[in-house]
Formats: structure tokens, C-alpha cells, sequence
């Protein structure tokens, strides 16, 4: 992505709605100004989450394009999501989807004139046409893959998996596994959305991992606006809150988070 490029990120008013309701289940009642600007903090920092640089892995792309086949094949695909993140993808998802694109776009839609840079094209296609491409481009098919063990010689039920640059997660390809994928981005986006509660409503967050407080459903919230895995946003707080616990016999929570703010 050219440096100069701005990745914008705004809440619809589902979001919105979801954002007053994490609010009232702390009992917090904040007045017009004060929502308005923790909204416009959120936006800021899940616009600088999508755009963060990716590690350029095997995984990282694999990831990052997995993702894109999700939110694509959801029953009602988020425009508002899938564009940035198509504009954030790392080096070897963009050459992936870039190879793809001239057949796929000219057989979708008849195109006169290849195309050739996907993102370039994505950045203002019409939104059916930017989905229809996007299921595509993002993966080769899916497949169905055994379900996960759930111990005693039980799995869950086979489920649908896309094969994305030769591999599918849980299929048994075993190119490129990899290890655990890196975390710290997620572990930033819990810490800055922290801050933004802080900074709206005067105290630091309560801890906890679940989406039953109203920090914790923010996080959950912002992580499935992003697109990110299941279960990622209760990995990313348990982290955020091992950290947290690790510092605070340094400095307390609130300077922390103040003194981390200032320097993002």
C-alpha cells in the first residue's frame, strides 16, 4: 500500500447500536459529545488495525485471504470491511489474487480491458460486483473437512473450508502449515480500543474475556467487524490482560494506556 494511502473505517448504525449497548451494560450513560467521539476513536483504530503491515508470510496471506473468503460468503456481506481489507492484504496474497483476477473479472463481467491490479480495481467496483469477484478471486473452491476433536473420540460436524493458494486449513495439505500465526496486531487493537474507552468514559476498562461486560463485547464486537477468526478477540483480551497485570506493578492501567496513546 502507497504510504500517502488513507484506509478509512466507518460504524453503520448497527454498529452504532451495538457500541451504545456495550455502554449501558456498565451502566454508563454518556452524553451525545462523548459517544460521539468514542465512535470516531474506534473508527481511527480499526482503520490503523487494517492497515497495519502484515508479517509477508505463507500464513499471513493465507489468513488474510481466508478471511476475505469468509466475510464474502457471509449472508450479508460487509462492503464496509471487505474494501479495506482487500487494500491492507500482504505481498503474497496481492500477487495471488492479481494472477487471478484478469480470468476471473473478464469472465464475471465481460470486461474489455484486463484486469490486472485488483485492488486498484476494488477500491471503487460496485459493491455486487466487488463481492461476486471476491468470492472468487479469494479462493479455489471449497472442500469439506472433518470437524475438530472434541476429545473421547468425538468431532465436531464436517465443515466447508475454502483452498486458498493450494492449501486448506484442517484439510491435512500440510504445505506451509506453519506455527501458531502471530497475535501482537491483535493484542495492539485490544489495547487501543482500551484507550478509547478510557479516554470516553473517564475509567480504564474492567478485565475479562467474554463479551458479558461491556469492554469485552466492544472488543468481541470489533474483532467480528474486522472479520477476524472465532475466538481470536477472547485469545487477544486473556493477552492484553496477562500484559496488563505484568505492568501494573510498574505504573497504573490508565497511565499506561495514556502513555501508550501518545506514542501511536
Amino acid at each position: 500500500m502507497a504510504p500517502d494511502q488513507a484506509i478509512y473505517y466507518r460504524l453503520d448504525d448497527e454498529q452504532c447500536a451495538r457500541l451504545r449497548d456495550c455502554l449501558t451494560k456498565e451502566g454508563l450513560s454518556l452524553s451525545p459529545d462523548r459517544v460521539e467521539r468514542l465512535t470516531c476513536d474506534i473508527e481511527v483504530s480499526i482503520a490503523r488495525f487494517v492497515a497495519a503491515p502484515s508479517d509477508g508470510t505463507f500464513r499471513s496471506a493465507h489468513d488474510a485471504l481466508r478471511q476475505l473468503w469468509e466475510l464474502s460468503h457471509g449472508e450479508d456481506p460487509p462492503v464496509a470491511v471487505i474494501r479495506p481489507r482487500i487494500q491492507a492484504l500482504p505481498r503474497q496474497a496481492v500477487e495471488y489474487v492479481d494472477r487471478r483476477a484478469p480470468t476471473v473479472i473478464a469472465r464475471l463481467f465481460s470486461a474489455r480491458q484486463p484486469v490486472t491490479n485488483f485492488r486498484e480495481w476494488a477500491g471503487s467496483a460496485d459493491r455486487k460486483m466487488l463481492i461476486a469477484a471476491t468470492r472468487i478471486v479469494s479462493g479455489e473452491g471449497g472442500r469439506a473437512v472433518v470437524g475438530r476433536s472434541r476429545g473421547t473420540g468425538r468431532r465436531s460436524a464436517r465443515r466447508l473450508q475454502p483452498m486458498i493458494m493450494g492449501a486448506t486449513r484442517g484439510g491435512g495439505t500440510g504445505r506451509n502449515r506453519g506455527g501458531r500465526p502471530r497475535t501482537e496486531y491483535h493484542r495492539d487493537l485490544v489495547m487501543h480500543l482500551a484507550m478509547d474507552w478510557l479516554t470516553a468514559t473517564g475509567d480504564p476498562p474492567k478485565p475479562g474475556r467474554s463479551d458479558s461486560a461491556g469492554f469485552g463485547d466492544l472488543v468481541h464486537s470489533a474483532f467480528q467487524w474486522c472479520g477476524l477468526p472465532e475466538g481470536s478477540a477472547a485469545y487477544a483480551l486473556r493477552q492484553y490482560w496477562t500484559a496488563v497485570k505484568a505492568l501494573k506493578a510498574q505504573e497504573p492501567l490508565e497511565n499506561f494506556l495514556r502513555r501508550h496513546d501518545a506514542e501511536r
